[in-house]
């Protein structure tokens, strides 16, 4: 995943975005789903923080093509890569967000202790799971 777009996410998150929509969801060219969207999204506890810099991080994990091919095999695969990387995006700017927080001083030594087992929790459960779909057949 590139650095740019978790920096483009985390910089939208810290200003905050009012946005409507439609979201219409197709598979084999068949719509499905249609969502119909009103999204607010701001930071919470941020606003005493000092600006910080995220410095770009090495990504151990090779860059993923992810394909949704016809056959079992090739959904459950590609579904499953899709959703790590997902959660693994969520999970930067979730750091983000909790560094922020503990910089602004809205944060507890409670709080940054449980945050902290939890996404030690977290990165350890996506390398279990970035395991499992090295181990797949292709």
């Amino acid at each position: 995943m590139s650095d740019s777009l978790v920096d483009l996410l985390d910089k939208i998150v810290d200003t905050g975005v009012a946005a409507t929509g439609d979201v219409t969801i197709s598979l084999a060219e068949v719509d499905l789903i249609t969502l119909r969207l009103q999204l607010l999204l701001d930071s919470i506890g941020t606003e005493d923080a000092p600006p910080l810099a995220f410095p770009s991080r090495r990504r151990e994990r090779p860059t993923r093509t992810i394909k949704l091919e016809g056959d079992e095999d090739s959904l459950q695969r590609g579904v499953a890569q899709l959703v790590v990387v997902l959660v693994e995006l969520l999970a930067e700017l979730l750091e983000r967000q909790a560094l922020r927080r503990m910089a602004a001083g809205t944060l507890d030594d409670e709080e940054v202790r449980k945050l902290g087992s939890a996404f030690a929790a977290l990165h350890r459960r996506l390398d279990e799971l970035t395991e499992e779909l090295v181990a797949l057949p292709s």
